[in-house]
C-alpha cells in the first residue's frame, strides 16, 4: 500500500549484507544505517583494518565470513562481479549496483537483480538519495517487487529497465556526467594558466543545467559553433596550445554545426 509520499511501505524486517567499501559502497552504507528496517549484518571491505564501524557494524575482509542475510548487494567493479558471486551461495539473492553491467553476470545465482543509483558518488560528497533514480531489474517478478519496496526505504525512485535499457542509459549518463567534467578539468586549466579562477563560471556551469528544466537540450543550444561564428572559432583554435583539446574543441564544433545543419540561427 503507497505511503501518503507515494514510497511503498516495506513492512518485513531485512537483512542486508553489503559488499565492498569503495565510493558507491560507503554512500550505500550511511544510507543504510540510517534506515531503521534494514539490518545491516556485514560489510566486506578487504582492506579493513578493523572488525567494527563506529556504529556496531562488523566488517569482514572475506566472503568466507559471510553470514546469512535477505540480500547481497555487490558495489564493486564491473570487472569482478561474475567472479565475486561465483564466491557465494548458489541460493542466495545476489544483486549488483553496475549500470554497464548485464543481469547475466551473476550466472551462479538462481535469484538475482540490479539495483543501479542513476548517479556519480564521490569520497568527499554526501548523496541525497530522496527521488534519486534507481534502475532495477530481477530474475522473477517477486524479487522486482522486493527490489522496488528496498528502493523505497531510502525514499528513491526505483525504474524497472531490462538490461539493454540499463545499459544505454549508462551510456547517457556517461555523457552528461564523465565527459562534461572532463571538459570542467581543462577549462579549470586553462583558468589556472592564465591568472582566473574557476569559480568564474559557476554561475554559468549552474545555468547550463539549471535551464534543461525549461528547455531541452538541443534547444538550448548555443555558442560560437552553433552561431557558425568562425573567427571566435578561429581565435579559440589559436589559444589553445594543447593538440588534445584543440581536436576536442575542433570535433565538438564539427558536431554541433552537422547537428544543426543549415537552421536558421
Amino acid at each position: 500500500m503507497p505511503s501518503p509520499q507515494g514510497f511503498l511501505i516495506f513492512t518485513l524486517h531485512m537483512k542486508l549484507t553489503l559488499i565492498g567499501a569503495g565510493k558507491l559502497g560507503t554512500q550505500l552504507y550511511n544510507e543504510f544505517i540510517k534506515c531503521p528496517t534494514i539490518e545491516l549484518v556485514q560489510w566486506l571491505d578487504r582492506s579493513a583494518n578493523k572488525e567494527l564501524t563506529s556504529e556496531g557494524i562488523e566488517i569482514i575482509t572475506s566472503t568466507n565470513s559471510l553470514k546469512k542475510a535477505d540480500l547481497y548487494l555487490l558495489a564493486i567493479n564491473d570487472e569482478s562481479i561474475p567472479t565475486v558471486s561465483k564466491l557465494l551461495s548458489a541460493d542466495a539473492f545476489v544483486v549488483h549496483t553496475s549500470g554497464g553491467t548485464s543481469l547475466t553476470a551473476l550466472s551462479a545465482q538462481k535469484r538475482r537483480g540490479v539495483f543501479y543509483p542513476v548517479q556519480t558518488f564521490s569520497s568527499d560528497r554526501v548523496v541525497d538519495f530522496l527521488n534519486l533514480p534507481i534502475g532495477i531489474e530481477a530474475s522473477n517478478p517477486e524479487d522486482l517487487k522486493f527490489l522496488n519496496q528496498f528502493a523505497s526505504l531510502l525514499k528513491a525512485r526505483a525504474l524497472p529497465l531490462d538490461s539493454t535499457q540499463r545499459k544505454t542509459l549508462h551510456l547517457a549518463a556517461v555523457l552528461v556526467n564523465n565527459f562534461t567534467n572532463h571538459l570542467f578539468t581543462h577549462a579549470a586549466q586553462i583558468c589556472e594558466a592564465n591568472q582566473l579562477s574557476f569559480d568564474i563560471l559557476r554561475p554559468l556551469l549552474s545555468e547550463t543545467v539549471d535551464k534543461l528544466n525549461s528547455l531541452s537540450p538541443e534547444k538550448a543550444q548555443t555558442g560560437p559553433a552553433i552561431r557558425r561564428d568562425h573567427k571566435t572559432i578561429t581565435e579559440h583554435l589559436e589559444i589553445i596550445d594543447n593538440s588534445e583539446l584543440k581536436k576536442l574543441y575542433q570535433d565538438f564544433t564539427l558536431s554541433i554545426q552537422k547537428h544543426y545543419g543549415n537552421e536558421k540561427l
